[in-house]
């Protein structure tokens, strides 16, 4: 069974969410996800060998090497990884979640 991972919410702009004048706390499976893969190396001061840098495969022919990165930084973030999915359209689909 999957674990729910409870975080301070973020809005779609990647504010914080504040309701009430407080943090609003939600399941951040997907905000973690997407911020891995948006994020570049070296974003995040704590841990600078943390993410993707989906932009930096752009014009990248061999699209396999993003998905093995998305992979592997899940898995390092403990994520247990069923499948990453790269569709015609250029959308990312991921099937990962914390046990």
């Amino acid at each position: 069974m999957a674990t729910k991972m409870i975080d301070i919410a973020l809005t779609d702009n990647a504010d914080t969410a504040i309701t009430a004048g407080d943090f609003t706390y939600s399941e951040s499976t997907a905000q973690h996800q997407k911020q891995l893969i948006l994020n570049n190396k070296g974003d995040f001061k704590q841990n600078p060998t943390l993410c993707v840098g989906a932009f930096e495969y752009f014009d990248d022919e061999h699209l396999q090497e993003l998905i093995r990165a998305i992979s592997v930084e899940f898995t390092r973030d403990g994520m247990n990884v069923k499948r990453i999915l790269l569709d015609q359209a250029g959308m990312i689909n991921t099937d990962a979640y914390y046990p």
